[in-house]
C-alpha cells in the first residue's frame, strides 16, 4: 500500500440526499502509518439539507478498497482468525433476527464484508445451504474457509464480481459506515438483489454515541466516515427502491465493559416507487452532545499521558488504531520515551509511527519496560496478552477504568 494519499479534490456530496450542503462539527485527525493508512484526518460535517453526518475531505473509495485488502484488522491475526467470544455471542443474537427474513430453505444468501463467515456458518446450521460470503481481504476469505468451511469471493464493495445469480436475502453487518462511495455500493446492491429482495443491515447509532462510554471520540474512527441514525439509514435506502421492513435501535456488546450503540433494519426492494425524505433533525444535536462530552473526559487522559511524558521513563506502546494515532496528535504522547509501538495486525509490522518501529507482540517476551496499552475497548483482552507473553510481573499501564 502507498502512503497517505491525499484528500479528493471533489468534496463529497450527501450520500442520502446529494446535496453539497455540509456543516461543519469537529474536525479529526491521526498520525498517519506510512504505507498502511488510508488517511490522517477528516472533518465531521452534517448535511444542512437533510441531516445525514459523513466525513469529509477524504481520500476516493480506490483508497479505502486498498486498506481493506491489504491491511484488514477483521484477520484477526492474534487469534489466528477466529472472532472474539463478544463477535461469536453477537452473531448469534444477528442470525436469529435474519433467519425471518430468509423467505425459504433454498433462498440464496450473502454476507457482505463477511470477515470470518462466521454468521453465515450459523445460518447454515440454521438449515439454509446457499451461503456466499463477499469481503475485500484475501485472509478473511481464507479463514472463513478453514474455520467453517464458507464460501467467500473475495472483493470490495460496490465493484462485486460477476454472480450467477440475484441474491434473496443480503446481509450488511458493520459495513456501511466504512464506505465512501456509497451511490455506487448502494447502486450494485440494488441490481444484486432478487426483485423482492431484503438486505438486513446493522451500523453504529450516532443518536448514541454520547450513551456508552467509550475512549473520547472513538466512534470517529480512522475506518468509520459514515454516521447513520435509524432516519437517515431509513433514508438511504429509499433512495435506491427499498422501503423499510423494520428500523430498530439498540446496543451489542463488542468487547469487555465495552457496549455499542447500534441501528438494526430490515429493507425490500420495492423499485418504481417514490421515495420520501423526511429530514434528520436529531443527529447533529446527538453529535454535538458526543463531542462536548468527549472533549471533557479527554482532559483526563492528557493528564496521565503528561506524567507518562515527564517522567521520561522507557515504555512501550500496544497500539496503533484510531485512538493511539490520534492521541500521537492531540496530546503529548509523541514526546514520550517510547521503545516502539506493538500491534496484533501484522500487516502494521516494520512499519514507522511517530518514529518509532510497530513490533510483533512476540518483542514482549523479552525485556521489562512497562507496556502502555492505548485501547479502551480492547483493554482487557491486550493486558491478558501481554501478561501470557511476558509474564505477572510485567507492568501494565492503561487509561481507562473499566468498572
Amino acid at each position: 500500500m502507498n502512503a497517505v494519499d491525499t484528500p479528493s479534490p471533489e468534496p463529497r456530496r450527501c450520500a442520502v440526499c446529494d446535496a453539497r450542503a455540509p456543516l461543519v462539527l469537529f474536525r479529526q485527525t491521526f498520525e498517519a502509518v506510512p504505507g498502511v493508512s488510508a488517511l490522517s484526518g477528516y472533518d465531521v460535517v452534517t448535511c444542512e439539507r437533510c441531516g445525514f453526518a459523513y466525513a469529509d475531505g477524504i481520500p476516493t473509495q480506490s483508497t479505502f478498497d486498498r486498506y481493506y485488502r491489504e491491511a484488514s484488522k477483521y484477520e484477526y491475526h492474534q487469534r489466528d482468525g477466529q472472532e472474539s467470544p463478544y463477535d461469536s455471542a453477537r452473531m448469534e443474537v444477528i442470525a436469529d433476527l435474519v433467519v425471518p427474513l430468509i423467505p425459504r430453505r433454498d433462498a440464496a444468501v450473502i454476507d457482505i464484508g463477511c470477515a470470518s463467515g462466521r454468521l453465515l456458518y450459523l445460518l447454515r446450521e440454521r438449515g439454509f445451504g446457499d451461503v456466499t460470503g463477499l469481503d475485500p481481504s484475501p485472509g478473511c476469505a481464507a479463514a472463513a474457509e478453514r474455520l467453517y468451511g464458507v464460501r467467500v469471493v473475495q472483493g470490495d464493495f460496490g465493484h462485486f464480481p460477476p454472480f450467477d445469480r440475484a441474491f434473496d436475502v443480503a446481509i450488511l453487518v458493520g459495513v456501511l459506515e466504512h464506505v465512501r462511495d456509497l451511490d455506487t455500493a448502494m447502486r450494485q446492491l440494488a441490481s444484486t438483489m432478487a426483485p423482492d429482495g431484503v438486505v438486513y443491515v446493522e451500523v453504529p447509532d450516532a443518536l448514541e454515541f454520547w450513551r456508552w462510554p467509550n475512549a473520547p471520540f472513538q466512534d470517529f474512527s480512522i475506518e468509520h466516515i459514515n454516521f447513520f441514525s435509524p432516519r437517515s439509514l431509513a433514508n438511504l435506502f429509499a433512495r435506491y427502491g427499498f422501503e423499510t421492513v423494520f428500523c430498530e435501535q439498540n446496543s451489542r456488546q463488542q468487547a469487555y465493559r465495552t457496549v455499542m450503540s447500534n441501528v438494526s433494519a430490515a429493507f425490500q426492494k420495492r423499485p418504481g416507487g417514490t421515495p420520501t425524505l423526511i429530514p434528520d433533525e436529531d443527529t447533529r444535536s446527538a453529535l454535538t452532545r458526543y463531542v462536548q462530552q468527549c472533549t471533557a473526559e479527554e482532559e483526563s487522559i492528557r493528564s496521565q499521558i503528561d506524567r507518562i511524558v515527564d517522567s521520561r521513563q522507557s515504555i512501550i506502546v500496544w497500539g496503533v488504531g484510531t485512538n493511539a494515532t490520534r492521541l500521537l496528535t492531540t496530546t503529548r504522547l509523541a514526546n514520550a520515551n517510547i521503545t516502539c509501538f506493538v500491534d496484533s495486525n501484522s500487516k502494521y509490522h516494520g512499519k514507522s509511527v511517530a518514529g518509532r518501529r510497530v513490533e510483533s507482540p512476540d518483542v514482549l517476551r523479552s525485556g521489562s519496560e512497562p507496556v502502555l496499552v492505548l485501547s479502551r475497548v480492547f483493554q482487557q483482552e491486550i493486558s491478558e496478552q501481554v501478561r501470557a507473553l511476558s509474564g505477572p510481573d510485567r507492568e501494565i499501564l492503561t487509561l481507562y477504568r473499566l468498572d
